[in-house]
């Protein structure tokens, strides 16, 4: 049997495991090796049980010798055990390079990060304008870029790595290698959690949204929905090359089918959160990243320099030589391309330029003066649709999606408020003294601006697009299956045009155009006559005219074609999903997938 060289021996190795227990297993261990000698080599558990059943001394010390043999055994094993046994790797998290300054908030403190330094668990990093740190954690590695804050909110691996991160605002880029059966990487933020394999991939975050792009490999991003465990929310895969966003409007969309339409949440989850092919830039990005992490790259900044910076764009409204551009959760001035000012408000409506009052809903109606000032912001039921705000004499009219139109003055103040029964589906048109507007149900309404009363209703049936095109005192009235001109003071067609398939239709000086389903682009004259037809191709949209002519988009090619249907050129698109954001005199802007092109006229 193995004895211990001496006391001082045995002593420390008992003391680093039991400590002040130390001194009594100390005697109990040194009285039973002393025992030992005294006991023949041939001696077995059956010779002990057998000898002390016919001496009680010999039983009695036989017992007491055997109880404090077995003692000793369980901590000679524990001893062994731990002595012999190696202990698996903690991995630590360690700062691989740091520029500028970057802060870490521990508990109550805040202290400056430098290179070698390890990150604890519960830690926050902070980077401020100008600054970056490198983080690596097991198999992770982070970027943690300027203006932003993450948070290690659980770190564990001994034989498995369980991260989890949270930020609310910044960008992150990570690197991960594969992972093992049993890891686990999570990134969390305001709006969604980003579950990790193995990838590449960069979060940008901010109180209202997150945005994903990934480099290589695939990510699972799922919604944080309030009032529902994360536990059974699913979310969407986003494989290399591919973005995501998820906001606080997908939020309530995913809400609104789940409650509203009875639709299962994983279903409404994969309806309301597209998954599109990432922006170049982004991807340039991230191709330099994964090739030196500390490379001296800017990921973002502050505010984007140009308008070509902006992700994704919903809107672009002329106002003289600049324009105003909305994203999904900000609106921007942009002069000569360049962003003047920015707003983090989520805009739900195309703005709409009223003198040098810039109007637009967020959670409230809301007026801008082109220097980025509020003026006044008032709250309405439902949404405006669309470009649907119009200025009639010294008032705005705002219908919604709630059947009301408001009648707003130029200080803000609500003059009107009508109530239509129905959701509104055209844009309001200026009638004489009147604002026209179609409802979901079909009728056509008049109402008294000065007033505020409805003065006239009809029913009209279903139209297409916008639908109504006023010359007082008659109005186009455009349907899928026809054209008609009516009289609305004598309440008398003058005119019916019958076509199949109409899908879009706009307002010329001398007419209207149309477009079907089939393929064809029409002009119908004033009097009712069909001017020309041309076949530029199926998907007709983004119909418009301007005094250079009628634009829109086939399929992917774009068209600008002169009042008498003569095609004047075309460009083709590089994608589908295209759609014409906004006309000016010389330039057209026009969104494809994730970024957008501007085209000289």
């Amino acid at each position: 049997m193995n004895r211990w060289a001496d006391d001082k021996e045995l002593y420390s190795e008992i003391a680093g495991y039991a400590g002040d227990s130390a001194d009594v297993l100390f005697t109990v261990l040194r009285n039973w090796q002393s025992s030992l000698p005294a006991l023949r080599d041939t001696c077995t558990y059956k010779d002990i049980i057998e000898k002390s059943g016919t001496s009680k001394s010999y039983s009695k010390r036989w017992l007491s010798i055997v109880a404090a043999g077995i003692a000793a055994v369980v901590v000679f094993g524990i001893v062994l055990f731990n002595r012999f046994m190696e202990k698996p790797a903690q991995t630590r998290a360690l700062c691989k390079v740091v520029v500028g300054n970057v802060l870490v908030q521990r508990g109550k403190d805040s202290i400056n990060l430098t290179n070698g330094m390890e990150v604890l668990q519960s830690d926050t990093i902070v980077c401020k304008k100008g600054s970056m740190a490198v983080i690596e954690i097991g198999s992770a590695t982070l970027r943690i870029d300027e203006n932003s804050e993450v948070s290690i909110d659980s770190l564990q691996q001994t034989q498995v790595l369980s991260l989890a991160t949270s930020m609310d605002k910044g960008i992150l880029y990570a690197t991960v290698r594969k992972l093992q059966k049993g890891d686990s990487v999570l990134v969390k933020t305001k709006t969604a959690v980003a579950g990790i394999r193995g990838t590449s991939f960069m979060v940008k975050s901010d109180s209202r949204s997150t945005k994903l792009v990934v480099l290589d490999g695939r990510v699972l991003l799922a919604p944080r929905i309030q009032d529902m465990p994360q536990e059974d929310i699913t979310g969407v895969v986003v494989d290399g090359g591919k973005s995501c966003v998820i906001d606080t409007l997908t939020l309530r969309t995913i809400q609104k089918a789940v409650i509203e339409k009875k639709v299962s949440l994983d279903e409404a989850i994969q309806e309301s959160i597209p998954v599109t092919i990432a922006d170049e830039k982004a991807m340039r990005v991230l191709h330099a990243l994964n090739q030196d992490i500390s490379e001296q790259v800017s990921i973002d900044e502050d505010k984007p320099l140009s308008i070509n910076d902006l992700y994704p764009i919903v809107s672009i409204t002329p106002y003289r030589n600049d324009v105003v551009v909305t994203t999904n959760n900000s609106i921007y001035y942009c002069t000569n391309n360049l962003i003047k000012w920015t707003h983090d408000y989520y805009p739900i409506s195309k703005p709409y330029i009223w003198d040098d009052f810039i109007i637009f809903q967020s959670k409230t109606l809301k007026a801008l003066d082109t220097k980025g000032n509020s003026r006044w912001d008032i709250g309405i039921e439902g949404n405006i649709i669309g470009d649907s705000i119009v200025q009639i004499r010294d008032k705005l009219v705002i219908p919604t999606t709630e059947g009301l139109i408001y009648f707003v003055g130029k200080n803000g103040r609500i003059l009107h408020r009508v109530n239509c029964n129905a959701p509104i589906v055209s844009r309001s048109i200026p009638f004489g003294q009147m604002v026209c507007v179609v409802t979901a149900d079909g009728y056509l309404y008049a109402i008294d601006v000065v007033l505020g009363v409805s003065i006239y209703r009809k029913p009209i049936g279903k139209v297409v697009g916008n639908g109504i095109f006023a010359s007082y005192p008659e109005m186009y009235i455009v349907t899928p299956a026809s054209i008609q001109k009516i009289h609305l003071l004598r309440d008398e067609i003058i005119w019916r045009h019958d076509d199949s398939e109409i899908v879009a239709a706009v307002e010329h000086p001398q007419g209207i155009v149309f477009a079907t389903a089939k393929g064809t682009l029409g002009k119908i004259t004033a009097n009712g006559m069909l001017e020309w037809q041309i076949n530029p191709g199926k998907e007709i949209h983004s119909l418009q005219y301007t005094p250079k002519g009628i634009v829109c988009i086939a399929e992917n090619v774009f068209y600008q074609i002169a009042d008498t249907g003569e095609v004047l050129w075309s460009y083709t698109l590089p994608g589908k999903n295209t759609e014409i954001l906004s006309v000016t005199p010389k330039t057209v802007y026009i969104r494809q997938e994730n970024s957008f092109l501007a085209l000289r006229l």
